[in-house]
Order: structure tokens, then C-alpha cells, then sequence
């Protein structure tokens, strides 16, 4: 019963927020109309009244209104005089006082909101929405998630936008300063993604908000199941803390399902960027899968594409890279490069490992 009234309040409370924001925009939609309607109307009457054209009229009008007065024209009539006086000194003035006054306010309002994530985001489109921040040193993990993006050419420029519930006073500057917005709610239900334009997304992250707790799977797999339909081509990337759960995922929509590694958030940049290479990456950090053999052997003069096609057609791995005669580790060289190696690095399966002496024998026969 407690949860429900909980859960009716935080409703109630969005709701009159976006009734306040609505309120205040038609307030200042209304006075702006007042005050163009008494500015057009002293207009239309000083041009009678005074008998000048109808330039000088609104001339004389706007530097009255806005308190400018240049001197250089006034009313000379008592008619004239007396419309001044009622349309601008006692009602344009006062209304464009009141004006300034709701615009400011409005401004910082929303500034203020903007900066606690309770304004209304669902403007925003082919965007990229992280949902969830860790609950030990999500800062620093953030900070080097959002710079990995930043460094990727095809998410450079893309806005981000994140849901949590962790800043209620903001976020870092760090991150703030980085591009990032913030949306603050509630991430165990997906009441927000109308908030967050979630159809609309581009991108849409879900982390695991404990990383050793199977619980942020059951989280991530109810708020996949909510997810709204998407209104363009949109890549879904989720974290899930248990293996036995990746599948599920993958039915409910993710593109990509990767182990939480805090400590390499590049993964999750590259599953972004290129769906499919953090499948590779996990591989080469799990047990099971494929991984990074070094071969202790000379070679010497050999092209590296001929490194590359002997290995690979004789089944013996992929050559990534070699160690050169000074120790420095080679990465992928160029095909037509001369290599001086003291050993070769291999990306072979763990359950086919290649044999150093059939190695030996194939590197010996280029």
C-alpha cells in the first residue's frame, strides 16, 4: 500500500511539473500578446491623434515603451499625451516588466531542472541514452565511457543522455562539460523513456547497475521488455551480470550482450561503434574462446602477408602481430612489411591450439 502511494505521488509530482512548465509558457505567450496589442494600439492612435506617419509612430511608441527616449520625438497634443501616459507609462511599461519578469523566472526554472534531470527530454532524437550508472565509482566509469565516445568518430557528435537516479543535485562538471545530460528517475521501471524519447534513440545503453549482483539482470531484462518501439534503426547494448541470461536479452531486442568489465569501458564504446567486435574482445579475456599465444621464433626477411596466408591456411591461427629483435611489440603491420621477429603473436581458439613445432615447421617453409 506504502508503494503505491509512493508510486501515485512521484506521478502526481511529474505531472504538475509539466503543468507548471506549460502554465508558464502560456503566461508568457499571453502577456507578449497583451503588450503588442497596447503597443499597436498607442501606435494606431498617435498616428491619428498627432497626424505623423505611421514609421514615426511606431518609432515613437518602441522608444517610449522600452524607456529608451531619445528626445527626438514626443507627443505634443493633450490627446496625445493622455494615450501615452494610459497605453505606455501605466500598462506597456508595468506589462513589459511583467514579461521580463516570467521569461527570467521561466529561464531559470528550467535551468534549474535541466540541472537536476527533471526536465522533459522527449524532444531529442537520434540520441544516445544510457540507462543506469554503477554504484561504486560510477564517476570515474562514466568519465571514461563518455570520453571513449567522444573518441569515436561515428559517436562523436551524438548528444547523451543519461538515466539514473544517483545525481539528484546534477552531474559532474566532468561529465556535464563532456555533452552529457541528465534525466533523473527511477531505472527499476521504464515510466522515464517517454522522457528520454526513448523511440527515438539511436543508441541505448543498459548497465548493470551492480556488477555482482544477478538482481541488475532482472532490472535490465523488465525495462527491455518495456522498451517502447523504435521509430528509426536503433542498436540496443546491454550489460548483464550473468551468462545464462545473454540469450534472454538478446530475445527481448539487444544487439549486443557484454560482461560488465569496469574497468575497460572501451568495450562497451566498441560494441556502439561496431557491433560484433566486443563479442571478439570478451572472447580474448575469457577462459573459454580465443585468446593471444606468443611462438618464440626467429624469423627474418619474410613479407608479414606471407606470415599471415601460410598460418591461416594451414590452420595454425591468425598472426595479429610480432616482437621485433629490440623487444617492441609489432601490431598489425602492414602486408608488405619486412619482418626481423624474435617471436610471433597468434590468435588461435583455446581448444585448438596450434603446435609449436608445426608452427616452427610452417614458418620455416616461407
Amino acid at each position: 500500500m506504502l508503494y503505491f502511494f509512493q508510486r501515485r505521488n512521484k506521478q502526481s509530482l511529474h505531472k504538475l511539473s509539466r503543468l507548471s512548465q506549460r502554465s508558464a509558457r502560456r503566461k508568457i505567450a499571453v502577456l507578449l500578446l497583451q503588450l503588442t496589442g497596447v503597443l499597436c494600439l498607442h501606435t494606431a492612435m498617435i498616428c491619428w491623434l498627432e497626424g505623423i506617419s505611421l514609421k514615426d509612430s511606431i518609432w515613437l511608441t518602441l522608444t517610449t515603451g522600452t524607456t529608451v527616449g531619445y528626445g527626438d520625438m514626443s507627443a505634443e497634443t493633450d490627446e496625445g499625451r493622455i494615450a501615452t501616459v494610459i497605453l505606455i507609462y501605466l500598462l506597456g511599461i508595468w506589462m513589459l516588466a511583467q514579461l521580463a519578469s516570467e521569461y527570467i523566472d521561466y529561464r531559470s526554472d528550467r535551468k534549474d531542472r535541466i540541472i537536476k534531470g527533471q526536465w522533459n527530454w522527449s524532444y531529442m532524437e537520434n540520441h544516445i541514452v544510457i540507462i543506469n550508472a554503477p554504484v561504486r565509482n560510477s564517476q570515474i566509469y562514466l568519465e571514461r565511457l563518455i570520453s571513449q565516445f567522444r573518441d569515436t568518430p561515428a559517436l562523436t557528435d551524438k548528444p547523451i543522455l543519461l538515466v539514473t537516479a544517483q545525481y539528484k543535485d546534477g552531474l559532474p562538471r566532468t561529465l556535464s562539460d563532456q555533452g552529457v545530460v541528465l534525466k533523473s528517475a527511477d531505472t527499476t521501471r521504464g515510466e522515464f523513456f517517454d522522457d528520454v524519447a526513448a523511440a527515438k534513440a539511436s543508441h541505448i545503453v543498459f548497465i548493470a547497475r551492480d556488477e555482482s549482483e544477478s538482481s541488475s539482470d532482472s532490472v535490465t531484462l523488465d525495462l527491455l521488455d518495456q522498451l517502447p518501439a523504435a521509430e528509426q534503426q536503433r542498436l540496443i547494448v546491454a550489460e548483464a551480470v550473468l551468462d545464462t541470461n545473454v540469450s534472454r536479452f538478446q530475445r527481448l531486442g539487444a544487439n549486443a550482450v557484454l560482461r560488465p568489465v569496469r574497468a575497460y569501458p572501451e568495450l562497451l564504446a566498441r560494441a556502439l561503434a561496431a557491433p560484433g567486435t566486443e563479442q571478439v574482445l570478451q572472447d580474448l579475456f575469457g577462459y573459454f574462446g580465443s585468446s593471444i599465444h606468443r611462438y618464440d621464433a626467429a624469423v627474418q626477411t619474410s613479407e608479414w602477408s606471407n606470415i599471415v596466408c601460410s598460418l591461416a591456411s594451414n590452420g595454425l591461427g591468425i598472426a595479429m602481430g610480432y616482437i621485433d629483435q629490440a623487444g617492441e611489440v609489432i601490431n598489425c603491420p602492414k602486408q608488405n612489411e619486412k619482418v626481423d621477429a624474435q617471436a610471433i603473436l597468434i590468435m588461435a581458439r583455446d581448444n585448438d591450439i596450434p603446435c609449436p613445432d608445426a608452427l616452427k615447421t610452417c614458418l620455416n617453409s616461407i
